[in-house]
């Protein structure tokens, strides 16, 4: 297992000060949060969210590609060792992707799916964090149309991801019987 203090020093030499490197400690904070508020009966490996968390963005030390930078950072931590964390990488783009979508961005063909409680957790935090703060599902959604105008697939592809998130949002706040704005105070 990739500790956190191993992923705090990945992305500390790939991300060397960017922004999308600040993003993803923003979005571990999150991850972390939302992990934190859940009951006991749900299990959640913190150190592994938080690995999970830091590294989801990897990729972008390669492109800033809506997907691709998935693709690259799975890439690239699985050439390191860190299989645990490549998934993540791959998974949380667009909450998801199918084995056949997996194959058209270069891939292996299986499932790149968030089911873990900790790669779902972060596939949300990601989306909960517009740059380094807080933000709600409606306004990260909206951002992401607006600086995607032109990518027809990737557009046609978000209302699906929407509604994974928003799911998933609504089973969190039922677990924890709080609303999900109510976790980040910038809201």
């Amino acid at each position: 297992m990739t500790s956190p203090q191993t992923a705090a020093r990945i992305l500390g030499h790939y991300g060397k000060g960017a922004l999308w490197a600040m993003h993803s400690r923003a979005v571990a904070d999150a991850a972390l949060l939302l992990g934190q508020t859940l009951p006991p009966c749900q299990k959640v490996d913190m150190g592994s969210l938080c690995s999970m968390a830091l590294l989801h963005d990897i990729g972008r030390c390669v492109t800033h590609d809506p997907v691709l930078h998935g693709v690259e950072g799975y890439r690239l931590l699985t050439a390191l060792g860190h299989a645990d964390c490549a998934f993540i990488c791959a998974s949380h783009v667009l909450f998801g992707l199918d084995a056949a979508e997996a194959v058209r961005f270069g891939l292996p063909e299986q499932d790149f799916l968030p089911v873990s409680m900790e790669q779902r957790l972060v596939s949300l935090a990601d989306l909960l964090i517009e740059g380094v703060r807080p933000t709600t599902l409606e306004r990260r959604f909206s951002s992401l149309r607006i600086r995607n105008e032109g990518n027809d697939w990737f557009l046609a592809r978000l209302d699906k991801a929407y509604d994974k998130a928003l799911a998933f949002r609504h089973w969190l706040e039922k677990k924890t019987t709080r609303s999900v704005a109510g976790f980040f105070p910038l809201f």
